[in-house]
C-alpha cells in the first residue's frame, strides 16, 4: 500500500529495511549518571519492535561534564558506559532496525546547572542569553579537543554494536554555531567563509573515520536553515554547506532547523503537516546522497508523497512515534485507521522543556513505561463493567478493558463519542484533536467485549438493569455558568457547539483560561470584535510554553484585546463594570459576554451508585478538571487494575 515508505535504502554501505527513522527525542530515561537504563532500552526497542526502519538514540553526551546538556542524559564518554549501549543495539537489532546515536554538545548554550559550573565555550565570545554572561571562544586546541572526544565516542558505539551515528549540526547547539553567521565571528582558518565555517564538520567525520573505518557511516543532522536576519538562508547557503557534507563524507543529511525559533522546531498544534519539507526537497537539488524529511509528519499518506514524489528520501517520525510506536507495522498492514496519531498537543514538549521531568505523550499512557509495567494482562476474574461517559477517559478505560476480558457496556448521552474533545476540536488550529476521536472509533470497533450504547443517558433504572460488578465514572465536566441575570450572556460550550452563532458582535468572553483563550479566538475569527477579561495576571498560564506564546501571537494578529487583573463585579444591557485590581472600576461596553470560566466536575450520578451499593472509581475530568494527558492516563490506569 505503501510502496515508497517500505523500500530499502542504503546510508552508506549501511542497508535500512524501509524509510522510517526514529529520530533523537530527549527522554530523560537515563539515569542521573548517564548511564542507559531498562526504561530507556525498553522505549528504543518498542519503537524498533512497531517497524522503525532506523532509530537514533537521543542527545548522547561526549564531553562530561562541560558538554552536558540536562540532568539525565546518557554518556558515552567513557568505555564504562558501552556496555548499557550494546544493550540497546541488541534490542533494537532484534526486530531488524539499525541503530544510531547523536552525539550532541551545547556548546555556548550549555547550562551551568549541568555542566559543573563551567564557563561555557563556543566558536566566538558572545551572549547568547540575557541572564547569562559571554561565553568563552574556543581556541584551536578547544577544537581538537572536542575533535577527539566525539571521534573516541564514536568508536565506543561502534564497539558496542551500533550500525551508525549522527553529528549534531542543528537547533543552534555547538556545529550548528560554527556553521552559523551569527555565532561565528571568528577570523581564523574556523571563520568566515562556507568552508572555513563547515571546517569543524570536516574534522570531525575525517577523525571518525580514522577510528571506525570507512565502512561506519556517519550522518549529520544539519542546520539548513536559520528564521533570523543574517542566518544561515535555505536558497544562500543552506544548499552549498549541504554539498560540503556530502564532500566530506557525512552519508545522509537531516534537514533541519538552525538557531532563530525554537517554536518552528517544536511545533505547537496549530503548523500543518510537512510544513517543514521544503527544506529536504531544496537540499536534495544540492546532493545525492540520502535527505530526510522533519517536522509534523503524521499520515502514512503524507510520508509516502514526500518519498515518491521526490522530494526526501527518509522521513522522520518523531512525536509521531512517540504517539503509537507501531505506526510502521500499521502502515505496512494498511491498517491506517488504527494509528493513534500525534494530536501535536507537545505534552512531551511540556514534559521535557518545561519541567524537565521524563517524557510523556497526551495520547499514550504507556510512553515511559518498562515491559512489565505496560503488558495487558487478562483479568483472572472477568466482570461486566459499566462505563458511563465517552470521553477521552472512558474510551481508554473501554479499550483496555475489553482488551483484558472484561465485558464492557458504555453509556454516552450524545449521538458520537469523544465528549469534551469534540469542542476542543474547533477552536482554529485544533481540528486535529479529531483524530484522537477517529482513532477510538476505529479500535474500539474491533476491540473485543466492547459495547458502545450512543445517545442513551445512564440513570438508575438503567443502572439497575445493567446489574454492573464495577461502575466506571467518566462523565466529565460542565462548564462553569455564572447567571448575570442578562439575557446577553451565554455559555463557552454554547458558542464551541454551534448553538450560537455571532457575526459582527461586540464579545466580551469572561475568563483568560486555555478555554477563554481559544473560544476569543474563535469569535474572532468569525468577524467579531473580542475583548477576554482575566482576573489572574497572565492568561492560558497552564499551556506549554511555545503553545502559549503561538496562541498569544494567534491573538494578537486577530486583534483580540487582553484586560488582566480585572474583576468582573456586575452586568448591565450595554456595560459591564470591572473592578480593575491595581486601580480603579471601570465600565466596559459590549454587546454579547461569553463565560468562558473553565469547568467543574459533572459526577451527580455518583450518589445513585452509592446508593445501589456497586463499586465504582470516578476518572477523568468527572474526578477533577484537567488536560487529555489526565485523563487517558487514569482510563489506562483503571483499565489494569481493575
Amino acid at each position: 500500500m505503501f510502496d515508497a515508505i517500505f523500500t530499502p535504502i542504503k546510508i552508506g554501505k549501511l542497508e535500512v529495511k524501509n524509510r522510517i527513522i526514529f529520530p533523537p527525542i530527549s527522554t530523560n530515561f537515563a539515569d542521573e549518571n548517564g548511564y542507559v537504563t531498562d526504561r530507556m532500552i525498553y522505549h528504543y526497542e518498542k519503537r524498533a519492535m512497531g517497524g522503525a526502519g532506523l532509530i537514533i538514540v537521543e542527545n548522547v553526551c561526549f564531553d562530561f561534564p562541560g558538554g552536558r546538556h540536562g540532568a539525565y542524559q546518557p554518556r558515552i564518554d567513557d568505555p564504562k558506559f558501552i556496555r548499557g549501549f550494546k544493550r540497546l543495539a541488541d534490542a533494537a537489532h532484534r526486530y531488524g532496525a539499525k541503530i544510531s546515536a547523536e552525539l550532541t554538545h551545547p556548546g555556548a548554550f550549555a547550562d551551568l546547572r549541568f555542566n559543573g559550573g563551567l564557563t561555557p565555550m563556543g566558536p566566538s565570545r558572545i551572549s547568547l542569553r540575557k541572564d547569562r554572561g559571554f561565553v568563552r571562544e574556543m581556541s584551536e586546541e578547544d577544537i581538537i579537543y572536542i575533535v577527539d572526544k566525539i571521534s573516541d565516542a564514536a568508536l565506543y558505539l561502534k564497539e558496542a554494536g551500533f550500525d551508525s551515528v549522527e553529528v549534531q549540526g542543528a537547533h543552534g547547539l555547538l556545529v550548528n554555531q560554527f556553521l552559523s553567521p551569527l555565532t561565528n565571528h571568528r577570523n581564523d582558518r574556523y571563520g568566515g567563509s562556507i568552508e572555513n565555517r563547515t571546517r569543524i564538520a570536516k574534522e570531525i567525520i575525517e577523525a571518525i573515520k580514522r577510528k571506525t573505518g570507512d565502512d561506519f557511516p556517519v550522518t549529520i543532522r544539519l542546520a539548513v536553515h536559520e528564521f533570523k536576519n543574517g542566518g544561515i538562508d535555505l536558497y544562500k547557503e543552506g544548499g552549498e554547506i549541504a554539498k560540503l557534507m556530502e564532500k566530506y563524507g557525512y552519508a545522509m543529511i537531516q534537514a533541519d532547523l538552525g538557531l532563530g525559533d525554537k517554536e518552528k522546531r517544536l511545533e505547537p498544534i496549530m503548523y500543518k503537516e510537512t510544513w517543514r519539507s521544503y527544506m529536504a526537497e531544496e537540499v536534495k537539488k544540492h546532493v545525492s546522497l540520502p535527505v530526510a524529511a522533519v517536522g509534523m509528519i503524521r499520515n502514512p499518506e503524507s510520508a509516502e508523497n514526500l518519498i515518491k514524489s521526490g522530494k526526501a528520501d527518509m522521513v522522520v517520525l518523531g512525536r509521531t512515534l512517540i504517539a503509537d510506536p507501531f505506526w510502521p507495522d500499521k502502515a505496512r498492514k494498511g491498517e491506517v485507521k488504527l494509528i493513534r496519531r500525534c494530536i501535536g498537543c507537545n505534552e512531551c514538549v511540556k514534559a521535557r522543556h518545561d519541567d524537565d521531568i521524563p517524557l510523556r505523550c497526551a495520547t499514550n499512557p504507556e510512553v515511559g513505561l518498562l515491559y512489565t509495567e505496560s503488558v495487558i494482562e487478562k483479568a483472572l476474574n472477568p466482570k461486566k463493567v459499566m462505563i458511563i461517559g465517552g470521553g477521552p477517559a472512558g474510551l481508554e478505560a473501554a479499550r483496555i478493558l475489553g482488551m483484558r476480558g472484561h465485558k464492557v457496556i458504555l453509556y454516552e448521552k450524545e449521538d458520537k463519542i469523544g465528549g469534551a474533545l469534540k469542542i476542543a476540536a474547533v477552536p482554529p488550529g485544533k481540528s486535529k484533536i479529531k483524530w484522537l476521536i477517529e482513532y477510538y472509533s476505529e479500535v474500539l470497533k474491533l476491540t473485543p467485549n466492547v459495547e458502545i450504547r450512543l445517545g442513551e443517558s445512564a440513570n438508575k433504572k438503567i443502572i439497575e438493569q445493567e446489574a454492573p460488578d464495577f461502575v466506571v465514572v467518566a462523565t466529565g465536566s460542565v462548564p462553569i455558568f455564572v447567571n448575570t441575570g442578562c439575557k446577553n450572556t451565554f455559555r463557552y460550550t454554547d458558542v464551541l457547539e454551534g448553538k450560537v452563532i455571532f457575526k459582527n458582535e461586540n464579545i466580551i468572553v469572561g475568563g483568560g483560561g486555555l478555554v477563554g483563550c481559544e473560544t476569543a479566538l474563535y469569535l474572532a475569527s468569525q468577524g467579531n470584535r473580542v475583548t477576554i477579561l482575566e482576573m489572574l495576571p497572565d492568561v492560558a498560564r497552564e499551556m506549554e510554553t511555545l503553545s502559549r506564546k503561538a496562541l498569544l501571537r494567534e491573538l494578537k494578529e486577530n486583534n483580540v484585546r487582553i484586560y488582566t487583573k480585572r474583576r468582573i463585579k456586575r452586568m448591565g444591557n450595554k456595560k459591564v463594570y470591572v473592578e480593575n485590581i491595581e486601580t480603579e472600576k471601570e465600565e466596559i461596553f459590549y454587546g454579547k459576554l461569553v463565560v468562558a470560566f473553565g469547568g467543574k466536575p459533572n459526577n451527580s450520578i455518583v450518589s445513585i451508585i452509592e446508593e445501589l451499593e456497586i463499586p465504582f472509581e470516578v476518572i477523568g475530568d468527572a474526578k477533577a478538571v484537567r488536560k487529555i494527558a489526565d485523563a487517558i492516563s487514569e482510563g489506562y490506569r483503571l483499565g489494569k487494575m481493575l
